[in-house]
C-alpha cells in the first residue's frame, strides 16, 4: 500500500515519480532531511525537528520554502490523510532543480518532499535488552551539523555492523568517540553522563537534548566532553539515543560486555522518563 506523500505544495502517494533527474538533492546530495515520531497522530517534538531543519538551511543556504506555521498545518494534513496512527514522518528539502553544475542559480527554487511510514518502534522487551554495537572509524563528511542527506559514510558504517551481527556503529576519530552512525551516544560511569559536546563533529539530536534535560532534571551530571577511545570498556552502562529508538540501552561493544550485560539503573530510569515524555 503507497504512502500519503507531500510534493511540492500537493498531496498525492508515494506510488508517483515525483523527482526529475536534474534535482540536484539526487545529484549533489544537495539536500537536508528530518525524521520525526508520530504517535495516535500526534507528531512528537516537532517544533525542535523544524529548528534543526531550519538552522541547516540557514547553514547551507537553501531559502526556507515555508514558515513554521505552514510547516505544521503541512504536518497536521499529512498525518490526516495518513491511514494508521504510529509511524515515522520523513521530510527532506533539496536546493532544487537545474542544470547540472557545481554552483547554484541564486533563485533557485527547493524541492520539498513530506511522507509517512509506518515503523515498529522498539518494545518493551527490547528496550530491556538492549543492542550490540561496533566501533568504525569516522568518515563523514566535516559538517555533521547539519543534517544533510550526504550519508554515504553512515551507512558504510551501519552495513559494517550488520555484518558483524551488531545493530549499531559507534564512529571513532581522532583517538575519541563521536556518535553512533544514527544516533548520539551516551556513557555513563560513577554515576554521571558523558557525550560528546555539541560541534561540527556530532548531530544535534533532538532525542539527545531532551535525555539531557532530563538527566539535570534528576540531578544526574552531564559531561559533554569527547570520551577517549580507551574509556569505552570501562564504563558502567552506555546508551544510544535516536528519534526511532529513544533511549536504548548498549549491553556489548566490540564483543566486550558493558556494566553486567543488561541494561542499567541510570539508563533505565531516563528511558522510563523520557518515554513518559514522548506519550505526554
Amino acid at each position: 500500500m503507497a504512502d500519503v506523500l507531500y510534493f511540492n505544495g500537493r498531496f498525492t502517494t508515494t506510488d508517483e515519480p515525483v523527482l526529475r533527474v536534474e534535482d540536484r538533492g539526487f545529484q549533489f546530495g544537495d539536500a537536508l532531511y528530518e525524521v520525526f515520531k508520530f504517535l495516535d497522530r500526534r507528531p512528537v517534538f516537532l517544533a525542535d525537528h523544524y529548528r534543526r531543519l531550519e538552522h541547516g538551511m540557514r547553514h547551507i543556504e537553501i531559502t526556507a520554502p515555508f514558515t513554521e506555521n505552514e510547516f505544521v498545518a503541512i504536518v497536521r494534513e499529512l498525518l490526516d490523510r495518513t491511514s494508521f496512527a504510529e509511524g515515522i514522518v520523513y521530510v527532506q528539502i533539496s536546493r532544487g532543480e537545474g542544470e547540472r553544475a557545481h554552483f547554484w542559480p541564486e533563485n533557485i527554487a527547493p524541492t520539498v518532499v513530506l511522507y509517512t511510514r509506518r515503523f515498529k518502534f522498539p518494545d518493551a522487551l527490547k528496550k530491556e535488552r538492549g543492542i550490540r554495537v561496533v566501533t568504525t572509524a569516522d568518515t563523514r563528511w566535516q559538517y555533521c551539523n547539519v543534517k544533510s542527506v550526504n550519508l554515504l559514510g553512515n551507512a558504510i558504517a551501519k552495513k559494517h555492523a550488520q555484518r558483524a551481527g551488531a545493530d549499531e556503529a559507534i564512529l571513532l576519530a581522532d583517538g575519541f568517540v563521536r556518535e553512533g552512525a544514527s544516533s548520539n551516544f551516551f556513557a555513563v560511569k560513577n554515576g554521571y553522563l558523558v557525550t560528546h559536546p555539541l560541534d561540527d563533529h556530532i548531530l544535534p539530536g533532538v532525542v539527545r537534548d531532551r535525555v539531557i534535560g532530563l538527566a539535570l532534571a534528576s540531578k544526574i551530571r552531564v559531561d559533554e566532553r569527547p570520551l577517549r577511545e580507551a574509556e569505552l570498556f570501562d564504563l558502567d552502562e552506555a546508551f544510544m539515543t535516536s528519534t526511532t529508538q529513544g533511549v536504548m540501552p548498549i549491553v556489548e561493544i566490540d564483543n566486550r560486555v558493558i556494566g553486567n550485560s543488561r541494561r542499567g539503573e541510570i539508563t533505565a530510569q531516563l528511558q522510563r522518563r523520557f518515554d513518559d515524555l514522548e506519550r505526554a
